[in-house]
C-alpha cells in the first residue's frame, strides 16, 4: 500500500440523513490516501428539498462517523463559479495545509464549477447505490424523526404561498360564476395554489378553472389585483397566502363542479353583497368592485 501523502480535499454537500456504505467507502480510500483530510460542505441560506439540511447538522455527521479523521469546513454557495472557486482555494490556503493537495468531488458537484489552482480527483458515484425517496419504515427512534420533522418545519423560513382566484362573468358583465366548496354555506371565487410546473399566474389561473370548472373557454382574461387571504388553516402559523385575483368572461361551455367544489352558481353582480362570500375571499370582492367600478 502506498505511503499517504499530503491533503485530500473532499467537497460535496452530502444532504443525507447518515452516510451509506458507498460514500463510506470513499471517503475512507481518500483518507487512506493522504496524510490529513479535510472537508468542505457547501451550504446555502435559502432552505430547500435541494439543501434540506444545515451546514452544523451535516458538519456533526461526518464528526461521529470519523472523529479527528477529518477536519470539516464550511464552503457558502456563490452565483458565480469562477468567484467560487477562487473563495476555495482562499480557503483551504488559509489552513495551510499539507502539501501536495488535491481535490475531491463528483463531476456535477466539483469538476463542472472549479476552476482554481489544485488538481482534482473524481469520486465516482452511481445514481443507482443511492435510494430516491426516503421511507419511515425500519426506524427506530420515531421519536427522534417526529421531533426531527418538527425541528425542521420550526427552522425553515415562513413562507407566503401564492395562490390564484378566477371572477368569471357572463359576456355583458351581468352575472357572476361562483363556487361553493362541500360542507361550507357561502360561496368563493374559483382557484388554487400555483404549482411549481405553471409557468406564470395567468397559466395557473387557467389550470385551476379547468380542474374546478370544466372544459371552459374564456375571453377577456385580465388581472385585477393582490391581497392577502385569512385562510384559516394558517390562523397561528408564521406561513400565510397573498392570492391574485383575474377576472374573464365565459365565451363558450358549461361549467361543472368538479375537484374539490360542490357547487357552481351563477349570481347577478347588482345584488352582490360581502356576506355572500366566505369570509377568507371578501377582500377579494372588495378588489372585484373596485375593479368594476373602474373598468364597467
Amino acid at each position: 500500500m502506498a505511503k499517504p501523502v499530503g491533503t485530500g480535499v473532499v467537497v460535496g454537500r452530502f444532504q443525507v440523513f447518515e452516510l451509506n456504505e458507498i460514500q463510506k467507502a470513499l471517503i475512507d480510500s481518500i483518507i487512506s490516501k493522504h496524510e490529513a483530510t479535510l472537508l468542505f460542505l457547501g451550504s446555502n441560506t435559502a432552505p430547500s428539498d435541494f439543501n434540506p439540511l444545515e451546514w452544523p447538522l451535516r458538519s456533526e455527521m461526518f464528526e461521529e462517523a470519523y472523529g479527528d479523521a477529518i477536519e470539516v469546513f464550511e464552503m457558502p454557495d456563490l452565483s458565480d463559479d469562477r468567484i467560487w472557486s477562487q473563495e476555495l482555494d482562499r480557503r483551504i490556503i488559509e489552513l495551510r495545509p499539507i502539501q501536495p493537495i488535491t481535490l475531491y468531488g463528483t463531476t456535477e458537484g466539483l469538476l463542472e464549477r472549479y476552476s482554481g489552482n489544485f488538481p482534482v480527483e473524481i469520486m465516482e458515484v452511481d445514481p443507482d447505490d443511492y435510494p430516491e425517496t426516503l421511507s419511515v419504515e425500519g426506524i427506530k427512534h420515531m421519536s427522534s424523526f417526529r421531533a426531527g420533522i418538527i425541528y425542521a418545519t420550526l427552522r425553515r423560513f415562513p413562507t407566503v404561498y401564492p395562490t390564484v382566484d378566477m371572477a368569471v362573468f357572463s359576456a355583458d358583465y351581468s352575472s357572476l360564476m361562483l363556487a361553493r366548496k362541500e360542507h361550507e354555506n357561502r360561496y368563493r371565487f374559483p382557484g388554487g395554489f400555483t404549482d411549481p410546473g405553471d409557468d406564470s399566474y395567468e397559466m395557473a389561473v387557467l389550470r385551476e378553472l379547468a380542474e374546478e370548472c370544466g372544459d371552459l373557454e374564456i375571453d377577456e382574461l385580465t388581472y385585477v389585483g393582490s391581497c392577502a387571504i385569512d385562510d384559516w388553516r394558517y390562523k397561528g402559523s408564521f406561513d400565510s397566502i397573498i392570492t391574485h385575483l383575474y377576472s374573464c368572461i365565459l365565451s363558450s361551455g358549461e361549467p361543472v363542479a368538479s375537484d374539490d367544489i360542490a357547487e357552481i352558481k351563477w349570481f347577478e353582480v347588482g345584488k352582490l353583497k360581502a356576506d355572500l362570500f366566505v369570509p377568507e375571499h371578501r377582500d377579494l370582492f372588495e378588489l372585484l368592485e373596485s375593479f368594476l367600478q373602474e373598468e364597467h
